[in-house]
């Protein structure tokens, strides 16, 4: 069978679990999601052989013939393979309009300007910036307290804003920004609220869809 078009018109609703005391239970999906693929991601995670720009290029093309919509093309500050690879997505006219790349930093300024730099020129792009929040990571590897993780993120955070803007600016590169606290199954669900409330508040310009 060829591939549809549309993926999402072979899938079924489920059927919903109703609990009174509970909401998000019953809900159901009216559309599809927006689906991301992260497969071209191997910059930072340790292979023996990571792909090549010529491989990670045959994947990418394979991945707009499926019709993903959002593709996680690297980690560009982990290496010049990565970065190089972004740059020539955009150089060479590969990514269609209404394809978003999204691009991985961790919070440190230095990879989040190397990161901004990969993507100048594109159309569209979402910039996801992460920090370990977990009391392992906070105690033990980073030797930060609650107040110092928060502030980590904000500054970090308005580093990103600061940064998307001037490349908005400059070659009209349309920015989506997401911030993860890493390590969040193992952080306080109450610490991981405050600290994405705080991101929040120093992004300054949240919204639904486009507009985040």
């Amino acid at each position: 069978m060829p591939m549809l078009a549309d993926p999402s018109q072979k899938y079924k609703p489920y059927t919903p679990l109703v609990l009174k005391d509970r909401q998000w239970p019953s809900k159901t999906f009216t559309k599809a999601p927006i689906w991301l693929s992260t497969d071209l991601r191997d910059g930072n995670q340790a292979l023996a052989n990571p792909m090549t720009i010529e491989q990670k290029t045959l994947f990418f093309r394979e991945l707009i013939k499926c019709g993903v919509k959002q593709i996680e093309v690297a980690y560009p500050a982990a290496s010049d393979t990565d970065f190089n690879f972004v740059r020539g997505l955009i150089e060479n006219n590969e990514i269609p309009d209404d394809v978003w790349i999204q691009v991985l930093t961790p919070a440190r300024e230095d990879l989040i300007k190397r990161t901004v730099d990969s993507v100048a020129g594109a159309k569209h792009a979402i910039l996801h910036m992460y920090n370990a929040t977990s009391p392992l990571f906070r105690d033990v590897v980073f030797r930060n307290s609650k107040e110092q993780t928060v502030e980590l993120a904000v500054k970090h955070t308005k580093i990103v804003r600061q940064l998307t803007e001037e490349c908005t600016a400059k070659y009209g590169t349309k920015f989506i920004y997401e911030y993860s606290p890493e390590t969040f199954t193992q952080s306080e669900p109450e610490f991981a609220l405050e600290i994405c409330e705080a991101v929040k508040t120093a992004w300054g310009k949240a919204g639904l869809g486009e507009e985040r």
